[in-house]
């Protein structure tokens, strides 16, 4: 039987470090939100022959308000500007046409009012998903014996999917700073699906936890924990390989369109494994001896 319990230190203060490295990239980086979010067009084309530089091309199409201009493969461009209607829109495409023969692979254009209300509504979205999970998780474990009530676990819980959530987050911080990729609905989207695929490894561990504990309550609380994590392993790690072999093959495969949601699946699914084998157990180890140790005072 693997100690996962005996080197919980060791886990804790990696992943202490990994969520305080994602949270100073968001906030010194942030988020490079979507034009869903902020309002404004994105336009995608690829140039037939080399790619011109986009400081030339800045320059030709200065008068429509460009944001940003991002090198897609080898010779696309993504222009994002205001928001502009159909007008404008062929107005910037000849402008274009001034920098190199193309073909116009996308565009889209959200106005602001609708990107703030979805801005509004997608936030909402996840910190009810957020807390649905604690006190769901906090009601389904009411009846287990031992020394950690229900609503610990649901904190544990809902810890675990902040961390899974937030590791995500920093690495999108630092390739919207370092390549532009933004933040989109496909992208929130994905960390939702994470958010259920996380809490669906912990509530394994903690069932397992919960079965030993009725089982043998004279063992120690570690050592059940240990019990829990080494008998659901192997299930994590090959749930989660089986998960991740479609996933890369969309990230690999599937078109820039869904490369950046597979990655955010990705991200996701990776940690949510390390949380339900390195954290769901440690945690409530860790709360219980700081109750004893209070409890002793």
């Amino acid at each position: 039987m693997i100690p996962f319990i005996k080197y919980k230190n060791i886990f804790l203060v990696l992943t202490l470090v990994l969520v305080a490295g994602s949270i100073a990239a968001i906030g010194f980086y942030g988020l490079k939100p979507g034009i869903e979010f902020t309002g404004g067009s994105v336009l995608e084309i690829d140039y037939k022959d080399a790619r011109p530089d986009t400081g030339a091309i800045r320059e030709k199409i200065a008068e429509f308000k460009v944001e940003a201009i991002y090198a897609t493969g080898d010779k696309g461009i993504m222009v994002r500007t205001e928001n502009l209607d159909a007008t404008a829109h062929g107005r910037l495409l000849e402008k274009l046409k001034e920098t190199g023969s193309f073909e116009e692979k996308s565009f889209e254009s959200i106005g602001p009012v609708v990107g703030k209300e979805l801005t509004s509504k997608m936030t909402a979205l996840v910190l009810i998903s957020l807390l649905a999970m604690l006190v769901y998780i906090a009601v389904a474990f009411r009846n287990v014996p031992g020394p950690v009530s229900s609503w610990q676990y649901g904190t544990a819980s809902f810890l675990i999917l902040c961390h899974d959530v937030l590791v995500p987050l920093g690495v999108f911080a630092l390739l919207g700073a370092f390549y532009g990729v933004q933040i989109t609905i496909p992208i929130i989207t994905a960390l939702l699906t994470v958010v259920g695929y996380a809490i669906n490894n912990v509530i394994v561990v903690y069932d397992r936890v919960r079965e030993n504990l009725l089982r043998d309550r004279k063992v120690a609380f570690a050592e059940i924990l240990d019990r829990a994590i080494n008998q659901t392993l192997s299930r994590q790690i090959n749930t989660s390989v089986a998960t991740l072999l479609p996933v890369f093959a969309l990230y690999f495969w599937a078109g820039t369109s869904l490369r950046y949601f597979a990655l955010a699946l990705i991200l996701g699914i990776v940690t949510g494994t390390y949380s339900s084998v390195f954290l769901a157990g440690q945690i409530l180890a860790v709360w219980m001896e700081k109750s004893k140790n209070k409890s002793k005072k």
